[in-house]
């Protein structure tokens, strides 16, 4: 069957940069594949993506050679309305897709814009909008959407108009595990229902691993592995174990070698579902070696009393919230998308002001203290890295921050060089900022922010865009911080990295504080804000979290 994609021999470097993002690629992508692109922040996954859709070179310019072709036409000479009724592209970025004012408004722009009949637009929104779960939102603003409800929009918007290869880019960074689960549902139902193609670049692969046929890795914007889950996770084994679902890595850990063992020992599991049916075989044979340790409470940072949180009076979004934060602390902030989480952080740097309730950081109340001020000693990183960028280069950024902050001299040079280590930023010194990967902009907007040692550090979806092994780097970045005497605050969907890095777990929902306890006892036993060793191991090892948790029996190793 004849490739609905290929690409040939194709190499791309963006304007101004040193070293090409694309080196030499070829692939052809077939139809009705699921293909998963994995590989590490800055590999050129986004770039091959919009390789594929044309906008590499057309939109960002560069240097292009070799030859992309979709359904026969090439995309360097094909004319956007032909290539935009065959390819459709979700963005890392989903704010800045949107175009429209509206839900409905933004699913039916496409459709409109290749001329569908009105009656065949309503019948199209509608079911993007079920497929989503998005039909209580249909004619919200989109200024009013969480960054995961504006992510399932975007993709409403391209799945409405049926393309026969869909490309998607980070689609559940910024999802809650139900809304995740929505969305990786409903483009399964697009490539089973329809034979559309999907190319799916994600780095959370114990979400998605099991639904691919085929699995591309990338390095050094070459692709280096293509080959199915199986293959893949075996390859995996032998030096890239941050790359398998958790559940994979537990049985990996029985095997005493690498790719050669797992080919000997058969499959490893990819799922909960998998790993239960192994299990049965060893029942009794695991064992948990690690309790939580008790935090070490120290002196509070920030408190919060009958806080109520929103938009306009008699509007609260959360109510009746009493919090206090110590030094010392890594909490996790969880909650479905819409419940408020954004929206309750920025009430404790000053960014909003509350509707009720009062807010004190470092014993002062927040209302006496100007933006600036607060900043200095709360930091906080929004979803959107871009909207901290002001120099054109990361070092001008971070220096800047400092200046801002009011260090100078030696003082200024040390933390200047402390953060560039601390969020391995060496090598990306000279490149501008705006110009980097999701991945990237992430650590370089959470060095200009935290470059001043504050108190407290708030991250909002930090792993947004982020690969595994820069994921275990800023967990590890994390708890040292706070072992060193910060409190540090994580607002994310991501249970796997709230499991290793929170000592304590917040979850809002239903306008107000649902719980507040140790992760160990919030996290276990949830039908879905729960890791995939907890679903797995909940009813014999309860309160696991992690597979770093757990140890074979010696008769198994």
């Amino acid at each position: 069957m004849a490739a609905i994609a290929t690409l040939a021999h194709v190499t791309y470097t963006y304007p101004g940069a040193s070293k090409p993002a694309l080196d030499d690629v070829s692939l052809a992508i077939g139809p009705a594949e699921v293909i998963l692109l994995l590989g590490g922040s800055g590999s050129g996954k986004s770039t091959l993506l919009r390789a594929i859709n044309g906008l590499v070179p057309h939109f960002h310019g560069g240097t292009f050679a070799g030859r992309v072709t979709v359904d026969e036409f090439d995309t360097r000479t094909a004319r956007p309305a032909e290539l935009a009724a065959r390819v459709g592209l979700v963005f890392q970025d989903p704010e800045s897709q949107a175009v429209m004012t509206t839900v409905e408004r933004e699913i039916a722009f496409g459709l409109e814009n290749r001329g569908i009949a009105s009656s065949a637009i309503a019948r199209l929104v509608e079911e993007a909008l079920i497929s989503l779960g998005l039909s209580g939102l249909r004619r919200a603003p989109l200024s009013t959407l969480s960054g995961g409800e504006l992510q399932k929009v975007a993709l409403a918007a391209v799945i409405a108009t049926q393309p026969h290869l869909l490309l998607l880019d980070e689609p559940t960074s910024q999802l809650d595990p139900v809304s995740s689960e929505e969305l990786l549902a409903a483009v399964r139902r697009l490539s089973e229902d329809t034979g559309a193609t999907i190319v799916l670049a994600e780095h959370r692969v114990e979400r998605c691993l099991h639904l691919a046929t085929r699995v591309l890795f990338m390095e050094g914007g070459a692709i280096v592995v293509d080959a199915d889950p199986q293959a893949f996770a075996r390859w995996a084994l032998a030096g890239h174990r941050e790359l398998l679902p958790p559940v994979a890595r537990l049985f990996a850990r029985r095997l005493n070698g690498g790719a050669k063992a797992a080919a000997e020992a058969g499959r490893l599991p990819l799922t909960v579902k998998d790993a239960r049916g192994m299990l049965d075989d060893v029942a009794g044979q695991l064992e948990s070696f690690a309790s939580p340790a008790p935090a070490r409470e120290g002196d509070v940072v920030l408190e919060v009393r009958k806080l109520a949180v929103g938009y306009a009076p008699g509007e609260a979004v959360l109510e009746h919230i009493d919090l206090r934060l110590r030094r010392g602390e890594r909490i996790a902030l969880m909650g479905e998308n819409g419940a408020g989480k954004s929206t309750l952080v920025r009430h404790f740097n000053g960014l909003a002001r509350p509707l009720a309730g009062e807010v004190r950081l470092l014993g002062r109340p927040l209302k006496e203290l100007s933006v600036a001020q607060a900043a200095r000693d709360c930091a906080l990183l929004g979803q959107n890295p871009n909207d901290y960028f002001i120099k054109d280069t990361v070092a001008e950024e971070v220096d800047y921050s400092l200046v801002q902050m009011g260090f100078a001299g030696r003082q200024r040079n040390e933390l200047c060089s402390r953060t560039i280590v601390d969020l391995d930023l060496m090598d990306l010194l000279m490149r501008n900022p705006r110009d980097l990967s999701g991945g990237e902009r992430t650590r370089v907007a959470l060095a200009a922010v935290t470059c001043g040692d504050p108190a407290l550090v708030i991250l909002d979806e930090p792993t947004r865009g982020m690969d595994p092994l820069h994921k275990a780097e800023l967990a590890a970045l994390l708890r040292r911080w706070a072992a060193n005497g910060r409190c540090v605050l994580v607002v994310t969907h991501d249970v796997e990295f709230a499991a290793r890095v929170a000592g304590r777990v917040l979850v809002v929902g239903d306008g107000s504080l649902l719980a507040d306890g140790p992760a160990h006892e919030v996290l276990n036993g949830s039908l879905f804000f729960s890791t995939q060793i907890n679903r797995l191991l909940r009813h014999s090892l309860p309160g696991v979290l992690t597979e770093d948790e757990v140890t074979w029996g010696t008769s198994l190793q």
